[in-house]
């Protein structure tokens, strides 16, 4: 029986953007399967953060890494906005 599936990412081409949208809660064992949607991004990405209802200290530090590699953040939850700001 495989792992518990924690968060969905989809991918849309929004020109001349790529969007990754995470859906769910991201953990630690999500991280590959963020960075891996990322890296194989075309141009400039945007993280859609709509509809991620938590992140744990990893999936928190994935998200300002891809971040500080340029991706943007879009309509992400108050929550969500403060955890990427502050430093723990």
């Amino acid at each position: 029986m495989g792992a518990f599936v924690t968060i969905r990412i989809t991918k849309t081409a929004d020109a001349p953007q790529t969007v990754l949208k995470v859906d769910g809660r991201l953990k630690a064992d999500d991280i590959e399967e963020l960075t891996r949607a990322y890296q194989s991004a075309q141009g400039a990405t945007a993280l859609d953060l709509s509809e991620l209802q938590s992140a744990d200290r990893a999936g928190v530090e994935i998200l300002r890494e891809l971040v500080s590699m340029g991706a943007e953040v879009r309509s992400a939850s108050p929550y969500i906005e403060l955890l990427l700001k502050t430093k723990s």
